[in-house]
């Protein structure tokens, strides 16, 4: 199966029978040994028995892969969202000039593979889901339905980094992005390598067999120039989003909503772009009609979706759009205030699982159900704009607390909680609600610069 348990599943024969039943199964055939694979937050280093997992709740789940070179490391990760339903066999099948699980576009090699599931002549070389980590991956996704992941994947459905846009696109960036960039960077080098000798064992026995190579045309030259061959190299040295292809031709970019930073608008004047600018109330609700059609579920799909694509799939356009969403949400004063106050308990509901689940206060990382190459999450918010933005969020609630839903503080104090236990960020949120003067009490306090003791 795999090289080691990452967990165990205790079930008797009934029990397991049943799941079987209800649940799905992921086909993942073919994918050689020592590849990484994972299923959500469950990874495996492929072994010899390895053909998928089974037992896998129906819903949202998100599959990855990442190619071994033979030598301990591994390349970029490659990740696709699918919708499982309940007693549903899904069959990928590895690809290896592609290094990625495809598709059967043979329906009746599929119907094969369904029967053998059915009919548990597979099931041996199945892992288990790992159900006790599925609570968690439920609060991470519940969101992200199948319309969701419709408008959102790529075309093709595989999200992988080297078909993105270049980093640089990306800035400003903090020390701790730069940091990302440069782990990130160390697959762009790996698929260079491997596409360098491959390409050398090409010439060379088209060197043996048929004497010279034929002349090519001048603009194919630059892929041979020295310390330019490969993939990832050539994918730097063109112009446009042909090179970044030519890194990732199986993947794609993801269609995420644009959500402005700074709005720039004609025949407004400077007092009327200064408050549409300092509350983004305005900005979300043309964007939430407009892009989401009015569907917060949406809405807050699309966010879920891109801290997993980033989490899992190590993809920088989806922390883009993560921090876009972020900066959005807490730029507004008015729309947590009123009709959006349900739409803002969610957010922050979403937003501290993420928080909680990242950052594993307390636990090693051995210990973190993380893909292999986690990004560095805790760091990329410790110096990123995340603190200065929740601090600005939390003080205008404070400032409004005789209009905040008790709803809405109870979640803002889980994220500002879970920031003060995990990187010492000096800002809490007491959230009981018991009266309307500005005196009370119980009302929503924010302390600043207190360390507050771990209440694990």
């Amino acid at each position: 199966m795999a090289s080691s348990a990452p967990y165990t599943v205790r079930l008797d024969a009934d029990s397991a029978w049943e799941l079987a039943q209800r649940g799905g199964t992921i086909l993942l055939l073919d994918v050689p040994e020592g590849a990484a694979v994972g299923v959500d937050q469950q990874t495996f280093v492929v072994g010899p028995k390895f053909k998928g997992v089974k037992m896998v709740p129906p819903g949202t789940h998100l599959v990855s892969n990442n190619a071994s070179s033979g030598q301990g490391d591994f390349g970029p990760t490659t990740s696709f969202f699918l919708t499982v339903k309940a007693g549903q066999v899904i069959v990928r099948k590895w690809s290896g000039p592609n290094e990625v699980l495809e598709p059967l576009a043979d329906e009746d090699e599929v119907e094969r593979y369904t029967h053998a599931v059915k009919s548990f002549q597979l099931d041996q070389f199945l892992a288990p889901y790992d159900l006790a980590s599925y609570n968690r991956w439920r609060q991470l996704s519940c969101h992200i339905s199948a319309d969701v992941i419709d408008a959102v994947q790529p075309v093709g459905g595989n999200i992988n980094v080297l078909a993105e846009a270049d980093p640089a696109a990306l800035r400003p960036a903090t020390a701790a992005e730069e940091a990302l960039y440069a782990q990130l960077k160390q697959g762009h080098k790996a698929a260079a390598a491997a596409q360098q000798a491959q390409q050398g064992a090409q010439q060379a026995a088209q060197h043996a067999g048929e004497g010279p190579a034929p002349e090519r045309a001048e603009g194919m030259q630059t892929d041979q120039q020295p310390g330019a061959g490969g993939a990832a190299a050539a994918g730097e040295q063109q112009h446009g989003e042909a090179g970044r292809w030519t890194a990732a031709p199986h993947a794609g970019r993801c269609f995420y909503t644009p959500l402005p930073r700074l709005v720039k608008r004609g025949g407004l004047s400077p007092a009327e772009l200064t408050a549409l600018n300092l509350d983004k109330s305005k900005v979300l609700e043309e964007i939430l009609q407009k892009q989401f059609k009015g569907s917060e579920e949406a809405f807050l799909g699309e966010f879920q979706f891109a801290f997993l694509a980033f989490l899992v799939g190590q993809s920088l356009e989806a922390f883009a759009q993560w921090k876009a969403f972020l900066c959005l949400m807490f730029g507004c004063d008015d729309a947590p205030l009123g009709a959006r106050a349900g739409l803002f308990t969610a957010f922050l509901g979403a937003l501290h699982v993420q928080l909680a689940h990242s950052l594993a206060p307390g636990q090693p990382k051995a210990a973190q159900a993380q893909p292999l190459g986690e990004p560095l999450v805790d760091e990329l918010l410790q110096d990123s704009f995340l603190r200065r933005i929740t601090g600005q969020f939390f003080q205008m609630l404070h400032e409004e607390r005789a209009h905040v839903k008790p709803e809405l503080a109870e979640q803002a104090a889980a994220v500002s909680g879970v920031l003060q236990r995990t990187l010492g960020w000096g800002l809490q949120i007491v959230t009981d609600l018991g009266g309307d003067s500005e005196e009370d009490e119980d009302a929503p306090v924010v302390v600043e610069g207190v360390e507050l003791p771990d209440d694990t």
